[in-house]
C-alpha cells in the first residue's frame, strides 16, 4: 500500500472541485470492485496504480462472446471486441483479480440497449459466489457497466462511482436517449467523473456530485526514445518525416481522411510516409483507398501495434495525426506527447482538452477541412519543435498523479 501519498505524489493542474481532505491510507483495508468493458489501455493504467491504494481489487470485464469468432475468422470488426483485445494480463498486481464476464449479443442498437440486464445479471450471479465483500464500486462507461454499478449500488449497499469515458457524440446521444435507465445511472451514482470539463455542467442536470478528472496515461506502456534510434529500429532512414496515426478503424477517428489528404502533403513535402496503427472494420475499405490513390509506397496499415513497438512509432513520428470526429479526451495524442511529438487534431470534444498551446500541436475545426488539415500537418512538419517541452505537458497527467484525485473521490463517498 502507498502511505503518506499526499505527500509523494503531486496532482495535475485545473483538475477542478474534487475534495481533497481525507486520508487516503483509510482505502488500504478496503475492496475495490470495477466493472468495465475492458481491462487495457486506460482502464488498466487507471486500475494497476489504485490497487496500490487498495487491499483487493476485483475487475468485471464485459466482452461479446459472438466476437470471439473473430480468432476463427477474418472479421476485423469483431475483434477489438473479443476476450483477448479487451483483457491485458501483462504486469498485472497481485491483489488485482480479472474477472471475464461474457455476454451474448448481435452488435446492433436494438440488442444494446436490452443489454444492461443481462449483463447486471451476469455480474450479479459471479459476485454471490465470491469469497469477499466490497466496500466501493466503480464503473467506466455508463452504458452498459454504470447501469450494473447501479444495480449492485442497491443490492450490496455501498457508494458507486461512475467514470463517463464517452465520445462527444455517443454522450449526447445519451442525453436524447429515451432509455431511462441512462438516466437513473446518472442520477443515483454517488459521484460521477468526467474526463473533460466541457460536459459537467450537461450531467449536473441528474447528479450535484460531478468532478473533472482527466484520463491519463501509464509511463510503464510509454517511454521515450531519441528519434533517430526509433526510426533506425523501425528501419525508416531519418531524412524520411513520418506521420503516425493510432486508433480502431472506423469512421469517428477521420483516417479516410487523413489518407485523402496525403498526396497534397507528399506534393508539398516529398519524402512523407504515414503509418496508421490499429484494427477494426474498416481496414479493407482503407486499403481499397490507398490502392486507388496509388499511396502504397507512402501509407501504411499496421494493424494492431504491441506495447513494445509503440513508443518506438510514437517517438520516430514527426507528428501525430488524429483527425477524428469525436473524442471524450485525447488520450493517444497525449500518449504521443509523452514521447516528445507534436501532434494535429482536431476540435472533436476532447483533443482542445490536452492541445492547449500551439507549443504542442495545432488543432483543425473539422476532418473535412483538408485545406486547413494539410496547412496543419504540413506546418507541423516544418516547425522547430521544443520536444522537451511537449513531454513535459503531457508529465502532469500520468496515471500516479490523476489517480490522486480519483482516491479522493472513494474516500469522499466511503465517509459518506
Amino acid at each position: 500500500m502507498l502511505e503518506n501519498t499526499q505527500a509523494q505524489i503531486t496532482k495535475p493542474p485545473d483538475v477542478g472541485n474534487v475534495p481533497h481532505d481525507h486520508d487516503l491510507n483509510t482505502l488500504a483495508t478496503k475492496n475495490l470492485l470495477i466493472v468495465s468493458h475492458s481491462y487495457n489501455h486506460f482502464v488498466k493504467g487507471q486500475v494497476d496504480v489504485l490497487a496500490e491504494y487498495f487491499q483487493e481489487v476485483y475487475v468485471f470485464v464485459r466482452y461479446n462472446r459472438f466476437a470471439d469468432v473473430s480468432k476463427y475468422l477474418p472479421i476485423d470488426y469483431a475483434k477489438p471486441y473479443s476476450k483477448n483485445a479487451k483483457i491485458n494480463q501483462q504486469d498485472k498486481p497481485e491483489n488485482v483479480t480479472v474477472v471475464s464476464t461474457p455476454l451474448l449479443y448481435l452488435p446492433v442498437d436494438l440488442h444494446r440497449r436490452f443489454l444492461g440486464d443481462q449483463h447486471a445479471r451476469k455480474v450479479k450471479k459471479i459476485i454471490t459466489e465470491l469469497p469477499i465483500e466490497f466496500d466501493v464500486i466503480h464503473s467506466h462507461l455508463t452504458w452498459t457497466a454504470g447501469y450494473v454499478g447501479s444495480v449492485l449500488r442497491q443490492e450490496l449497499g455501498i457508494p458507486f462511482v461512475l467514470t463517463v469515458h464517452e465520445n462527444h457524440d455517443l454522450f449526447m446521444k445519451q442525453l436524447e436517449s429515451s432509455n431511462d435507465k441512462i438516466d437513473q445511472t446518472w442520477k443515483c451514482a454517488d459521484a460521477i467523473i468526467r474526463v473533460n470539463r466541457q460536459d459537467q455542467n450537461k450531467l449536473k442536470q441528474f447528479n450535484e456530485h460531478v468532478y473533472y478528472i482527466p484520463n491519463g496515461f501509464s509511463r510503464d506502456r510509454l517511454r521515450r526514445v531519441p528519434q533517430t534510434k526509433a526510426k533506425e529500429h523501425l528501419g525508416i532512414t531519418q531524412e524520411t518525416k513520418l506521420l503516425f496515426s493510432l486508433g480502431h478503424l472506423k469512421k469517428r477517428k477521420g483516417f479516410q481522411h487523413l489518407i485523402s489528404v496525403m498526396p497534397e502533403i507528399i506534393n508539398r513535402e516529398d519524402d512523407v510516409i504515414c503509418a496508421i496503427g490499429g484494427h477494426g472494420g474498416m481496414r479493407s475499405e482503407l486499403e481499397e483507398q490507398i490502392n486507388k490513390a496509388n499511396l502504397t509506397d507512402h501509407v501504411r496499415l499496421l494493424g494492431y501495434v504491441s506495447n513494445e513497438e509503440l513508443h518506438y512509432w510514437m517517438s520516430a513520428c514527426d507528428t501525430f495525426v488524429l483527425p477524428s470526429y469525436s473524442e471524450s479526451f485525447g488520450l493517444v495524442q497525449l500518449e504521443a506527447m509523452a514521447c516528445g511529438s507534436p501532434v494535429v487534431s482536431t476540435i472533436n470534444g476532447g483533443s482542445e482538452e490536452v492541445i492547449t498551446s500551439e507549443d504542442h500541436g495545432f488543432l483543425v475545426d473539422s476532418p473535412e477541412n483538408y485545406d486547413a488539415l494539410i496547412d496543419a500537418v504540413v506546418r507541423a512538419l516544418q516547425k522547430e519543435w521544443d520536444h522537451d517541452q511537449i513531454e513535459a505537458h503531457a508529465e502532469q497527467f500520468t496515471w500516479e498523479r490523476v489517480c490522486v484525485d480519483i482516491a479522493h473521490i472513494y474516500a469522499h463517498v466511503l465517509e459518506g
